[in-house]
């Protein structure tokens, strides 16, 4: 019976998977598969280089073409991280200015002797491969469970990182202990000068999970962190701030939990859930034709397979509510990313916990009403290179086309440019084109349209 159940909830979850189109509110969005077949995907990043960047939990990152919908591995590291249960390769981070400075940032777990560790390390872009490894921080406390490994840049250009309490509850009090924390430090691993502690990585403490870290429009950071039983919470993040943990769960209820809270200046979240959700990572998104989505806060959800779309008020301190969208659709959602026309990716971990089924572990693209309508078509008699492009795109086509025009759109269907095929080679320039998702029409003769898709 079990087994059969196993088997339907991956035959439900896998029926929006297939190309096809679902409505979230009363927003048409393309749904669409990028890459199935992942090793657990944890951190997705869509890179300057148009390329969907993820780290798989045992110990390897890869570069993702979301067109071509192929993987090419840029590191393994499986022979060092030390995968067990949630731990292993997580969080992952490109430097803000990544065309100038090609810098990685990861962290994951290891044995040292019978003792799972963590440790931040940062790793060079040669265009080919992840090389010249330099560890930052090691030798923090870890398990195989509650282990944080978010990473986000400050405006500063420091970097932050959430660690979690390792299942030790002693550690997140302890400001002597990196363990339940959010750490900063400077690229190059050394702690900034105007840290709230002296001589401290430690940013802010009393953390249990964190798992999800994200900059709204204002300039406010939000966390998404992991209750145990009862108060996942959704919170502001504050320099020098205890967060409560294990003292505190949620808000500061009366008797010792507001006691603890007003000794030490405990921070409450905006949101507690209870029961718990499990939250994960968040982004703030903006697309005006996706108006359940912008403007808010979106959180992926893992318990509850989920996204909740978080509206803020003005000053961004308050919520003022929160819709739960794709209930159940596509399982456990562990990481979310947008593309440059306002794409959003998801990474899948399968519909429950210990899942391993590696064709439910994926990244999804819903792409809103800005790029629905436009149909690709796979017909022979054109051929785009490169594709993703740089300042040249290279058009073949079929001698029956020669004479026919050329126009590129983009993802709202706005005419970019137009020229006349007179040869079956023909170079266009895209040059003056920003990163985004293109269309080029050609319209023969006989009155029919070919179109192909590319980005740039």
């Amino acid at each position: 019976m079990k087994t059969s159940l196993y088997i339907l909830s991956i035959l439900l979850t896998s029926q929006v998977y297939a190309q096809s189109t679902i409505m979230v509110g009363t927003t048409e969005v393309e749904v669409d598969t990028i890459y199935t077949g992942l090793d657990i995907p944890w951190e997705i990043i869509y890179g300057p280089d148009d390329h969907i960047w993820t780290t798989e939990r045992k110990g390897i990152v890869s570069r993702i073409d979301p067109v071509m919908q192929t993987k090419t591995v840029i590191l393994d590291i499986t022979s060092t991280v030390h995968q067990a249960s949630e731990s292993g390769l997580l969080g992952m981070a490109l430097h803000p200015d990544f065309s100038v400075t090609p810098e990685v940032f990861m962290a994951y777990t290891y044995l040292d002797g019978p003792n799972i560790r963590e440790r931040i390390v940062k790793y060079t872009y040669n265009g080919t491969a992840l090389v010249s490894p330099q560890t930052l921080i090691e030798n923090i406390i870890g398990n195989t469970t509650h282990i944080g490994a978010r990473f986000h840049f400050m405006a500063d250009g420091t970097l932050l990182m959430s660690t979690g309490d390792a299942q030790n509850t002693s550690l997140p009090q302890n400001l002597s202990s990196l363990s339940g924390k959010i750490l900063r430090m400077n690229t190059d691993g050394s702690i900034p000068a105007d840290n709230p502690i002296g001589g401290s990585y430690v940013y802010s403490f009393g953390h249990r999970n964190v798992q999800g870290i994200a900059e709204g429009p204002n300039g406010i950071i939000y966390l998404s962190e992991h209750g145990a039983s009862t108060d996942d919470e959704f919170q502001i993040l504050e320099e020098n701030r205890n967060y409560g943990w294990p003292n505190v769960e949620g808000f500061c209820d009366p008797g010792p939990e507001e006691t603890f809270c007003n000794a030490n200046n405990v921070m409450e979240p905006l949101v507690a859930w209870t029961p718990t959700i499990a939250p994960s990572d968040m982004i703030f998104y903006e697309n005006p034709e996706f108006p359940e989505f912008d403007g808010k806060m979106l959180m992926t959800v893992l318990k509850d397979k989920r996204v909740v779309a978080i509206e803020l008020n003005t000053a961004g301190t308050q919520v003022v509510n929160q819709t739960h969208y794709l209930v159940n659709l596509f399982g456990r959602l562990r990481d979310i990313c947008v593309g440059p026309s306002n794409e959003i990716y998801l990474a899948t971990n399968g519909p429950f916990w210990s899942n391993t089924n590696p064709n439910t572990h994926n990244i999804v693209v819903l792409r809103p009403a800005s790029t629905v309508g436009i149909t690709e078509n796979n017909d022979s008699r054109l051929e785009l290179f490169p594709n993703p492009v740089s300042d040249v795109l290279q058009v073949t086509i079929s001698e029956g086309l020669v004479g026919s025009n050329a126009r590129i759109v983009d993802s709202k269907g706005k005419l970019i440019s137009t020229q006349q095929l007179t040869t079956i080679k023909t170079a266009l320039s895209t040059s003056k084109l920003v990163a985004g998702i293109y269309f080029l029409h050609i319209e023969a003769q006989n009155g029919s349209t070919i179109t192909k898709r590319f980005t740039k």
